[in-house]
């Protein structure tokens, strides 16, 4: 039979620009999604669960000659080109670069391969729900069990991405001994001959049906596959960056466990990364902040000191039910760590990392969820970048949806807390304290002069009237979601996307008068400086106020050489924000004291910012106590004054 590139007829439907949905989704990192969708599709199509998948991706060049139908394609492009010429800029420049590409002498092609996988089941009929027309007919359709990792059937739009003709072919030799191929061109509408409109997707087949072609497609001359398994062909692949690199960075970064658990094994040209090797290409990898923390996460599964709670056995009325170690918390303490927990589920893939948990124990995480019905929940709430997730999107129930997911947080922050926090509180040195006791030595003994070795004289008293502020009449209670947001961070820590929030310490140096900070006239006042840029708009707000507000407050020194010192604070009011200012006492005169970092442990007070000798708080509580940390630019004893003041 003849074969052709297939464009159907839209007859009265959508007409589509080069614009596609599902192709936006991946626009931030094309490689990166590409590594990703492809290695979690081949994981779920796994053929023998006791061996690993081995996906290869494999770069080469061919005559273009050897590209199927070459001439029709040029010629379709041509009238894409008529089409929208005048119309659309972006299908314009688009259509220039393809007719560009396909004018040239050879033509580099990615070939992705996976092994030990079941291929594209379905081909043969091309059945409505089966593996092969999910992938290669269907829009937004995925048809996987629930252990799966994928959902939404978006997934496989990441490889258009990096093809510069939105071209792909796909070979299969699927478990019932079936080779098929065929064509997908996922470009735009387009005015034919006899002036019909396509859909924009054309199809390298052999009938008007748009099947797949019977026998294997072998654009690679060097590869012959001999085993089940699916092939896939990127055309007119050409990377801006070192594409091995990228896609070895995706792989180190996203599948790690499924490497070390011995499930999947990555051939990347000449380079494979498998369990036996991934410990030395980590370790070599540069040493910044970003690798770092993948680090702190690969010694998780290596090291003896990793604690492993499995999750706790759950019931829902009417809903679904979890049996204990459905889910797995990986933890562990020590200097340095990222305060974070890795999120995974079935597949092992890097989904997102929580954050907000702890702003005072150094630790490291990973929950991987690995039981059936826990994967199947948090798999419908997962968005299709597989990067966050969100309640929202479980249809089902997105109230029992928010229970569940706030329910695993909980988890995870109390888990941390309990394992580690007591271990601070226990062994804490209270440095210093003796500093602010009495000295009982002064009274017991008789022989001892006890004639001071320092005169004052009052010279004058001065008072000054403190107004007494009205506290602000309560919020009314909402549904807001961003309150709703606010109140989860208050109570867990931790906001439902996983941004970051919580307690933040900016490193600023001392100098100028004692008023350069927060204290104006040694009142405390921030006065907004007329100098200063993006201060127009915020003189019409209300001013900061001048007169302190009433507390209760304790600290002690836990580190000295380092200026470390702790405080227990209770205000007499509620302030929503507000601003602690602090100062040594000297024998002369006090001065502002330089504040380094400063963090809170508290689930709902948090720190917006340091400033020169002030700390930014936000959302304190009437005679409620909390703790913060603080490191001051001081490397001896001090006797510190603070006041708190409302914003």
């Amino acid at each position: 039979m003849r074969r052709y590139w297939n464009f159907p007829a839209a007859t009265g439907g959508m007409i589509n620009s080069i614009n596609n949905a599902g192709l936006e989704t991946f626009r931030g990192n094309a490689l990166d999604s590409l590594t990703r969708e492809i290695c979690q599709n081949s994981l779920d199509a796994v053929k023998d669960t006791t061996k690993p998948v081995v996906v290869e991706f494999k770069r080469f060049t061919t005559n273009i000659n050897q590209f199927p139908n070459k001439e029709e394609l040029i010629q379709v492009f041509g009238l894409c080109e008529d089409t929208w010429r005048g119309h659309n800029k972006k299908s314009e420049d688009f259509i220039k670069e393809a007719l560009k590409v396909m004018s040239q002498p050879e033509m580099s092609f990615l070939r992705i391969s996976d092994f030990n996988t079941k291929g594209l089941e379905g081909a043969r009929e091309g059945k409505l729900g089966s593996p092969w027309s999910s992938l290669v007919k269907e829009a937004g359709s995925s048809n996987k069990d629930e252990s799966s990792g994928g959902s939404f059937g978006i997934g496989k739009s990441a490889p258009f991405l990096n093809s510069n003709l939105r071209t792909l072919f796909y070979s299969s030799y699927d478990v019932t001994g079936y080779k098929s191929h065929i064509g997908v061109a996922n470009i735009m509408s387009f005015q034919k001959s006899d002036d019909q409109i396509t859909l924009g997707n054309g199809y390298y087949t052999d009938n008007e049906n748009s099947t797949a072609i019977q026998g294997q497609l072998q654009l690679d001359q060097e590869f012959h596959r001999e085993s089940t398994g699916t092939d896939i062909y990127v055309s007119a692949f050409e990377p801006k960056d070192v594409w091995e690199e990228e896609v070895k960075k995706s792989i180190l970064f996203n599948f790690f466990i499924t490497v070390f658990q011995k499930k999947l094994v990555v051939r990347i040209n000449d380079l494979e990364v498998n369990d036996r090797n991934i410990v030395k290409l980590i370790s070599e990898l540069e040493d910044n902040d970003e690798n770092q923390i993948l680090k702190n996460y690969f010694e998780l599964l290596t090291s003896s000191n990793t604690v492993k709670i499995p999750y706790p056995a759950k019931r829902y009325k009417k809903g679904p039910s979890f049996e204990e170690g459905e889910a797995e918390l990986l933890l562990c303490n020590g200097e340095d760590l990222n305060r974070r927990v890795l999120m995974t589920r079935k597949t092992g893939m890097r989904i997102f990392e929580q954050k907000n948990i702890s702003g005072s124990i150094s630790f490291t995480g990973i929950l991987m969820i690995t039981g059936t019905n826990m994967n199947n929940i948090f798999k419908q709430m997962e968005n299709p970048a597989h990067n966050e997730w969100s309640p929202e999107r479980y249809e089902k129930d997105p109230k029992l949806a928010k229970k569940i997911y706030t329910e695993l947080r909980k988890f995870i922050r109390d888990t941390v807390k309990s394992r580690f926090q007591e271990q601070i509180t226990d062994e804490m040195d209270a440095v210093g304290l003796s500093d602010f006791l009495p000295n009982t030595s002064l009274d017991s003994g008789q022989s001892v002069n006890k004639t001071e070795s320092l005169n004052s004289t009052i010279k004058s008293i001065v008072t000054k009237e403190v107004k007494q502020e009205t506290e602000p009449k309560p919020r009314r209670k909402g549904k807001d979601t961003k309150e709703i947001e606010e109140q989860l961070v208050g109570e867990f820590g931790i906001t439902p996307s996983g941004n970051e929030g919580g307690s933040i310490g900016e490193t600023q140096s001392s100098g100028g008068d004692a008023s350069a900070g927060s204290g104006v006239d040694g009142a405390g006042n921030n006065e907004l400086n007329p100098n200063e840029v993006g201060n127009t708009d915020k003189k019409r707000e209300r001013k900061p106020s001048k007169y302190p507000v009433q507390m209760d407050q304790r600290y002690v020194c836990i580190d000295k050489g380092n200026g470390k010192y702790r405080f227990v604070i209770s205000p007499k009011k509620n302030l929503e924000s507000a601003r602690l200012v602090f100062r040594v006492v000297g024998e002369q005169s006090n001065y502002d004291l330089p504040i380094k970092q400063a963090e809170t442990d508290d689930r709902n007070v948090t720190v917006e910012k340091c400033s020169l000798n002030t700390v930014y708080l936000h959302s304190l509580k009437k005679n409620e106590r909390f703790m913060l940390n603080v490191d001051i630019d001081y490397s001896d004893y001090c006797v510190m004054e603070v006041e708190l003041y409302e914003n």
